[in-house]
């Protein structure tokens, strides 16, 4: 009898050694790359010769992107990521009281984020996940329009983000993500001759879908 329960302790051992030598070598990078689209929720205060315009606000489209994450696991639930993409051009137009003037200018530039992510592993297929982190308007250059001279601070701000991975292996996936910051930033240049400075509220979200690889 004794023999038997030192068997089953060997063999509970065995197994849980087993077991641990599996989760140890999971792979704990992951990258998601794909295509996003960028929508910005968008609202301005302007002034001019230092007088706010009544009635003046901006219209920006969304835009389209490739999106990177890449991101660690420091458990097998808890994760840090950093993501970006290829830059998008923006183009600004002129809403409300100031429609007329019609194309302010463009921006490239967009939102990068540091997360930290909670992932539900637990599951055998779809594993989804959700984060919270800063976000950084990055903008790298402007085009003037009916603004010359047109500046933009780059900006941070809060950000959430839920998702899911889909796995079809060890190592490759399919991700869908959403992501949703909080971001205002200030804008500068000349109206004619006047100098016009904005406070502009961007609050980007990006949508993206694409592959998942974890190493």
């Amino acid at each position: 009898m004794f023999r038997k329960f030192l068997t089953l302790v060997a063999a509970a051992t065995a197994l849980s050694a087993a077991t641990a030598a599996t989760a140890q070598s999971e792979p704990r990078w992951f990258v998601h790359i794909g295509g996003g689209v960028v929508t910005v929720d968008e609202r301005a205060d302007l002034e001019a010769g230092g007088a706010l315009v009544p009635g003046a606000d901006v219209s920006i489209d969304s835009e389209k992107t490739v999106v990177v994450e890449i991101g660690r696991h420091l458990t097998d639930n808890l994760a840090v990521a950093f993501a970006g993409g290829l830059p998008p051009k923006f183009e600004v137009q002129s809403a409300g009281a100031l429609s007329a003037l019609g194309r302010d200018g463009d921006i490239l530039g967009g939102p990068a984020a540091v997360t930290v992510q909670y992932h539900l592993t637990h599951l055998e297929r779809v594993q989804p996940y959700a984060g919270a982190g800063v976000a950084m308007l990055y903008v790298f250059d402007t085009t003037d329009g009916a603004v010359t001279q047109v500046e933009v601070d780059n900006a941070i701000g809060p950000l959430v983000q839920v998702g899911a991975v889909y796995k079809v292996g060890r190592r490759w996936g399919a991700f869908a993500d959403y992501k949703k910051s909080w971001i205002t930033t200030e804008a500068r240049g000349f109206l004619g001759p006047a100098p016009i400075r904005a406070d502009v509220r961007l609050d980007p979200a990006v949508f993206s879908i694409g592959l998942n690889r974890r190493f």
